[in-house]
């Protein structure tokens, strides 16, 4: 790595250190593998977060960069996007105002040999070079001058890609912090309307990620819109105290208009080209975020065809158990559209409805009972083809150490694929055609199949409830023992950190909601006390009044000598 110092000046290097500077420092520092994110745990700020998890790299991590590219990087920060682009490119320039922040990106990046640092203003710096591409991350403030900047440097037929906040996206709307809100974040938000100003001439295609550019779990494309039965996957994350729910906000507005949601988006991901941009088929693209790095993989959906593929090294031997599910599929005679090549997994896309789709419209269309009839039909399905056992003595209740009295009333199987839940499965010609499959554990009971396909069913939750659906399945008695199993068998795959900060809002508000509840029953005591209290204070003032009365009676002026002989005889 280069670092060039040539146009850094510390007296105009005025960029505003961050609250959470000093401790990214101090992980950096400290850290002795390439791997910054192991120093964050699952208590880590979200700050640092951001700062220093590879999950930042989502936003580009997907994309096509051209052989033996060349890049641009301005406002490189703390370089959470920098190493993805040395390993894409032949070579990179990144630009950082601040030398501290320069320091920090020296350290993470030391061994790419490929990427040159320049510490100033780039709006003040002279290149003598053009490039491929051109990356601006986060950069609202001078953004016009930015892009035209970024032009002067650009090749011919080269490309910017812009990621920036929205300043009308719903996480704007829900945030109670004075600095950004959608009145006063004009310094780190841009509306979908100022930015086409600003590109005005250009030839620009527009990416949607959520839960923002930061940390992306899914990024739509202007061909897929997000839809009420896959909005629940994007995760959302908050720090702050809001005003509502953001998940649910975004579920209202999918719901009444797809379309909508370009307009709500928290951030928006801009290529930018002076030349048509080339049609590259990408509907959307998926990560794993909430797993641990065994398990993540990267989903790429094109107009034909879905491919899925691990994002680190270590998510290896994941995705040759996936290719062993599709082996397994073969052989029980289960339809599947998923193949494999080499080590990129592959599914074929259909255009036939979902399962769920279709239960759906038998429940609008025939009612509940045909409903619930055709949920009853899958469960016969389910043990037709994934092998019914009696031997139960190891099953996935003892693997996971999970208590079950009445095991002898579930139906077990030998090939327990738990996620074929009915989003994972197209009914063609009457025929189900499973995707998808990552999971399997064998010895598992169909109800606890059931039970998750019903779970993750959310489009029928406005129609009837899953108490219902489970009293008519007869598993109503086992819900308790497959929540348990569900959440451990998940946190073998959850990774904490993630987790916790797409969780934390709602474990803050369940705590939130313990401690009101608390408080109001106390308040009730309070009042209670201060009742019995103003009872006791009317009863003294009572008595007391009577005491007077009699005091200023006649008839207790009149006795009041014999009262006083009457104590001297009795010596009181």
């Amino acid at each position: 790595m280069k670092l060039n110092l040539n146009y850094y000046s510390e007296e105009k290097d005025k960029k505003q250190i961050s609250e959470e500077y000093e401790e990214v420092l101090e992980r950096v520092v400290s850290c002795t593998t390439d791997d910054f994110s192991k120093t964050l745990d699952s208590h880590a700020k979200i700050k640092n977060i951001l700062a220093l998890s590879d999950i930042r790299q989502n936003i580009l991590n997907w994309y096509s960069f051209k052989c033996d590219a060349t890049i641009l990087e301005l406002n490189a920060n703390y370089g959470e996007v920098t190493g993805l682009l040395c390993n894409r490119a032949k070579r990179v320039v990144s630009i950082e105002q601040s030398k501290k922040y320069a320091d920090i990106i020296c350290k993470r990046h030391e061994d790419k040999e490929n990427l040159e640092l320049i510490v100033g203003n780039f709006l003040q710096i002279d290149l003598q070079e053009k490039f491929d591409y051109i990356v601006i991350v986060g950069i609202v403030e001078s953004l016009k001058e930015t892009i035209q900047y970024a032009n002067k440097y650009l090749k011919e037929d080269g490309t910017i890609l812009l990621a920036v906040n929205n300043k009308f996206g719903v996480r704007a709307w829900i945030t109670t912090k004075e600095d950004e809100k959608v009145v006063s974040n004009n310094k780190t938000a841009i509306s979908k309307e100022q930015l086409e100003k600003i590109l005005e001439g250009k030839h620009y295609k527009y990416y949607y990620p959520l839960p923002n550019y930061k940390l992306p779990n899914i990024i739509y494309t202007e061909s897929c819109m997000p839809t009420v039965s896959n909005i629940y996957r994007d995760l959302t994350y908050k720090d702050e105290s809001v005003n509502f729910k953001e998940l649910e906000a975004y579920y209202e507005i999918v719901r009444d208009n797809p379309e909508n949601f370009r307009i709500f988006a928290n951030s928006f991901l801009v290529e930018i080209s002076n030349k048509e941009i080339p049609e590259n088929n990408i509907k959307f693209i998926a990560y794993s975020n909430i797993r641990k790095d065994e398990y993540r993989i990267k989903t790429i959906v094109e107009d034909k065809e879905v491919y899925k593929t691990k994002v680190n090294e270590k998510a290896d031997k994941h995705i040759q158990k996936v290719k062993k599910n599709v082996d397994l599929m073969n052989e029980l005679g289960i339809c599947t559209l998923d193949s494999y090549t080499g080590d990129v997994i592959v599914s074929r896309r259909v255009n036939a409805e979902t399962l769920e789709e279709q239960l759906i419209r038998i429940f609008k269309e025939q009612g509940k009972e045909k409903f619930l009839e055709k949920i009853g039909q899958y469960r016969e399905f389910l043990k037709q083809k994934l092998q019914l056992i009696t031997e139960i003595d190891k099953n996935i209740f003892t693997k996971y150490k999970v208590k079950n009295d009445e095991i002898e009333k579930l139906t077990f199987v030998k090939h327990g694929l738990w996620d074929l839940i009915f989003q994972n499965c197209f009914v063609v010609d009457n025929e189900y055609y499973f995707y998808d499959q990552e999971w399997y554990e064998e010895n598992t009971p169909i109800e606890y199949i059931l039970y998750r396909a019903i779970l993750y069913f959310h489009e029928s939750k406005q129609y009837i409830t899953d108490e219902e659906i489970f009293e008519y399945l007869g598993i109503q008695e086992f819900i308790s023992v497959f929540k348990e199993l569900d959440d451990k068998i998940q946190e073998k795959i959850r990774k904490p950190l993630v987790w916790n900060i797409h969780t934390k809002d709602e474990l803050d508000k369940s705590k939130y909601s313990k401690l009101k509840k608390k408080l109001e029953e106390k308040e009730i005591e309070i009042q209670s006390l201060k009742s019995e209290l103003d009872v006791l204070k009317q009863e003294d003032a009572q008595k007391h009044n009577a005491l007077v009365a009699i005091e200023n009676s006649l008839s207790w002026k009149v006795t009041k000598p014999l009262r006083g002989v009457k104590k001297l005889i009795s010596g009181k």
